[in-house]
């Protein structure tokens, strides 16, 4: 019977260290409670180093919701990397945030929270807890997350390989003085009604504020980082280009053919939204972009 025992202890004590983990940290900076989720993957060991990718929510939502949207931490359990969900601010801990990016949004732009110093204090915590491939370090995020992302492209760029932003943009006002190049897989919709394709102010837009066109905001990192156009193709969903430079750093457009505001392959998780297209999933396409854009 002791032997049965004992044989029953290992196998449950080995499920344990093979389990996903999900749990949230807290920490302050600035006077305030900062918060974010982090989801180690299955089968998740100490001596190996991970990927990790930041997945930020788009305005008022929070990681919960990005999390089921985009199913990133089950790709992250399929593919061996390190989740990242961090939490906005706004006027309740939890839920309804933004992120302070450039001239938007709501709660975070009104107080000036400084949103990339958080990131920043966010990465070092996971450095210090985890072993993790700081070559590999990359941020996605939907419609103000998106918008994160480019601000980690220009205020980050020593930190972060590559980024993905989805329905999101960029603002005439941005001054973008980065002194390292990440790589940047963008998709936008082109009957996005928040985030317009062709720039202004959406008709269904949370903010009264111009957004530049989406081919603007693409021209301005490829003119950035002296890129030549490599390829164009076509699809009955979505027509893709994709600029290189010398150094490697690439810039992919995917122009979604419908889907509006939403991530594409992903979740519908408000009753009004947009619903995703379902024949292409970006958090596919973001992780294979990722896995070959690793820093140089």
């Amino acid at each position: 019977m002791k032997t049965i025992f004992y044989t029953i202890s290992v196998i449950t004590i080995f499920a344990l260290s093979v389990q996903a983990q999900n749990y949230e940290d807290t920490l302050m900076i600035y006077g305030r409670n900062r918060f974010y989720k982090t989801h180690l993957p299955l089968g998740y060991n100490l001596q190996k180093q991970y990927p990790v990718v930041f997945v930020f929510h788009g305005g008022l939502g929070n990681p919960d919701l990005t999390e089921k949207q985009t199913g990133f931490s089950k790709k992250a359990d399929e593919e061996g990397f390190i989740v990242v969900y961090p939490y906005g601010t706004g006027s309740f801990d939890k839920k309804l945030l933004t992120w302070n990016t450039w001239d938007c949004c709501g709660y975070a732009d009104k107080k000036n929270i400084n949103d990339v110093d958080f990131i920043k204090a966010v990465l070092a915590e996971i450095k210090s807890k985890h072993s993790i491939d700081e070559k590999r370090i990359y941020a996605a995020g939907l419609s103000n997350g998106g918008m994160m992302c480019y601000l980690l492209a220009c205020e980050l760029p020593e930190y972060f390989a590559s980024v993905a932003p989805v329905a999101a943009t960029m603002f005439d006002t941005v001054s973008c003085n980065s002194n390292a190049e990440v790589s940047l897989i963008i998709f936008n919709s082109l009957n996005d009604q928040h985030i317009p394709y062709d720039g202004g102010i959406g008709e269904e837009s949370l903010v009264d504020v111009e957004k530049l066109p989406v081919e603007t905001v693409v021209s301005l990192w490829v003119n950035k980082y002296n890129a030549i156009l490599m390829s164009k193709s076509e699809s009955s969903f979505f027509h893709k280009t994709n600029y290189k430079n010398n150094n490697g750093t690439e810039v992919v457009l995917y122009k979604m053919l419908s889907g509006g505001h939403s991530w594409p392959g992903g979740e519908k998780i408000r009753k009004f939204g947009d619903a995703p297209v379902k024949s292409v999933s970006a958090t596919d396409l973001i992780w294979e972009f990722f896995k070959n854009n690793p820093k140089h």
